[in-house]
């Protein structure tokens, strides 16, 4: 009676195939933001309106012969159709452990079934509830929620770790780029000015600059990186927290190509991106 892990599995690969045509068209005409919360609103309705419609299937489903009924069997509204979506995201943020319990459940429940109280059926057959201990059926949810949380947890963890903070980084090394070529730029053409007054020293820095120290006649020492006067133009240091180097920017005075040196992984991406 309760629709096979296999047939639920062949019938979210058609719905699937049916949003990636969606998006392939979407995109041909919008921006990717665009394009991503259109096809999210696309997905809400097509699952709600389709699954609490006297169909109660998807396309993959009514393919595949199984419809999704409430838990004694009836249609569902749309209010617990959409109810039912949007528990399929606790459901993907589990590392998708939400739908793999399905196959070990009597009733071939997934988690989003279980949150939603539905069940995915065989498309004619006569439903039976099998009423089920309440308590047991508690004590099932409550563990598998807990599980669920764990492992949501884990995934969250893992995606601030594996892609959050090193796009984090990314972005914050791209805009220190940004401040040290507008401060390089900016001393080294102040700097060949000053030289040309009477009397001016063009060897050492001959203003102050904000935010920058003096550390030496020679040397200024700013937020994140430091620059230096050396014989035929200006050298920018950039450094990370620990004070680590990553790369250094020199601006000739002669009017030729700021030229950047890596001197870490990091800083070669960088270079990379300021030569191309």
């Amino acid at each position: 009676m309760y629709a096979s892990v296999w047939k639920r599995f062949f019938a979210f690969l058609i719905d699937a195939a049916v949003f990636a045509v969606l998006f392939w068209v979407l995109a041909q005409t919008m921006n990717n933001a665009s394009v991503s919360l259109m096809l999210l609103v696309i997905i809400w309705l097509y699952y709600a309106l389709l699954e609490s419609s006297p169909l109660q299937a998807s396309l993959g489903k009514i393919i595949m012969g199984i419809k999704v009924v409430d838990r004694r069997g009836r249609r569902l509204t749309f209010w617990q159709a959409t109810e039912r979506i949007f528990s399929k995201l606790v459901t993907n943020v589990t590392f998708y452990f939400g739908f793999f319990i399905a196959a070990f459940d009597k009733k071939k429940r997934t988690l989003h079934d279980r949150i939603s109280h539905s069940a995915v059926i065989a498309k004619n057959v006569e439903f039976d509830p099998e009423a089920e201990d309440d308590a047991e059926e508690a004590a099932s949810l409550t563990f598998i929620t807990v599980v669920s949380v764990a492992l949501a947890v884990t995934f969250v963890m893992l995606m601030l770790l594996m892609v959050a903070l090193p796009q984090y980084q990314r972005t914050e090394r791209h805009v220190q780029l940004s401040r040290v070529l507008t401060a390089l730029d900016y001393a080294a053409r102040t700097q060949l000015k000053d030289a040309e007054k009477p009397g001016a020293d063009p060897r050492v820095w001959l203003r102050d600059y904000k935010k920058c120290q003096k550390i030496s006649p020679e040397k200024l020492s700013c937020d994140g990186f430091e620059l230096l006067l050396e014989p035929g133009g200006v050298k920018a240091s950039a450094r990370t927290h620990t004070m680590d180097i990553l790369y250094t920017l020199f601006y000739p005075f002669d009017g030729g190509p700021v030229e950047c040196n890596a001197l870490s992984k990091q800083g070669a991406e960088i270079c990379s991106a300021l030569n191309n």
